[in-house]
C-alpha cells in the first residue's frame, strides 16, 4: 500500500463518539464559567471579611457574628439539598416510564427550591429590619448580599426553568428522549453543591 493511501486512511480513521451530547457539552461549558464567577465572589467575600469602612466603630455595625443566625438558614439548606435527592428520584422514575411519579418528584423539587428562595427573602427582610444590614451598610453587607443574591438568582432561574419543563411534561409535549430534564438536573446539582461551599464559609467559618 502506498504512503499516500496510508495517509488517506489515517485522515479518515473513525473517531471515538463523545460521552456527551452537544447540549450537555454546552451546559458543562456554562457551568465552568459560572463556577469561575462563584469562585471570584467567594474569594472577594473572604478578602473583605472583617474589613471596616472608614469611620466605622467596632460593635456598632452589623457583623456576621451578631447578625447571622442559623435557624432559618438550616431549614432553607435542608430543603435545597433535599431537592437534589428529589430530582434524582424524578429522573429515575422518568427512565422507568413512571410518568405520574416523575411529575410528583419533579414538582416537589420545584417546591423545595421555591422554599429556599422565599426563605432567603425572609432572612434578608429580617437582616434589614432588625439588624439594619443593607448592601451599603459596610463591606460585610455588600459582599454578603452579592454572594448570597447571586446564588439565590441561580436557584430562582432553576425553579422557573423546571416549572416550564414540568408544565410541558405534564401536557405530554416532551418526548421520553428529551434531554431537558436531565440537563436541568445537572444545573440543579451544581447550584446545590455551590451552596454547600457558601453555607460553610458564610454561616459556619465566617461567623
Amino acid at each position: 500500500m502506498s504512503t499516500a493511501a496510508l495517509a488517506s486512511d489515517a485522515n479518515h480513521a473513525p473517531t471515538e463518539p463523545s460521552r456527551f451530547t452537544t447540549r450537555e457539552t454546552g451546559l458543562l461549558a456554562f457551568l465552568c464559567t459560572e463556577g469561575s464567577l462563584f469562585t471570584t465572589l467567594i474569594i472577594t467575600y473572604i478578602i473583605f471579611l472583617g474589613e471596616k469602612m472608614p469611620g466605622e466603630i467596632a460593635g456598632e455595625m452589623p457583623t456576621p457574628a451578631n447578625s447571622l443566625h442559623l435557624g432559618l438558614v438550616i431549614i432553607n439548606s435542608i430543603c435545597l439539598l433535599s431537592s437534589s435527592l428529589t430530582i434524582y428520584f424524578a429522573l429515575s422514575a422518568r427512565k422507568r416510564g413512571a410518568h405520574g411519579l416523575y411529575l410528583v418528584w419533579f414538582g416537589l423539587t420545584i417546591l423545595l427550591g421555591l422554599e429556599f428562595v422565599v426563605g432567603t427573602g425572609y432572612e434578608w427582610y429580617d437582616l434589614m429590619t432588625k439588624y439594619h444590614l443593607f448592601p451599603s451598610t459596610n463591606t460585610f453587607g455588600s459582599t454578603f448580599y452579592l454572594l448570597i443574591g447571586f446564588h439565590c438568582l441561580h436557584v430562582l432561574i432553576g425553579v422557573v426553568t423546571m416549572s416550564i419543563i414540568w408544565a410541558f411534561d405534564a401536557l405530554r409535549w416532551l418526548t421520553p428522549k428529551c434531554e431537558a430534564p436531565e440537563i436541568v438536573s445537572w444545573y440543579w446539582h451544581f447550584v446545590d453543591g455551590v451552596w454547600v461551599v457558601i453555607f460553610t464559609l458564610v454561616y459556619i467559618i465566617g461567623r
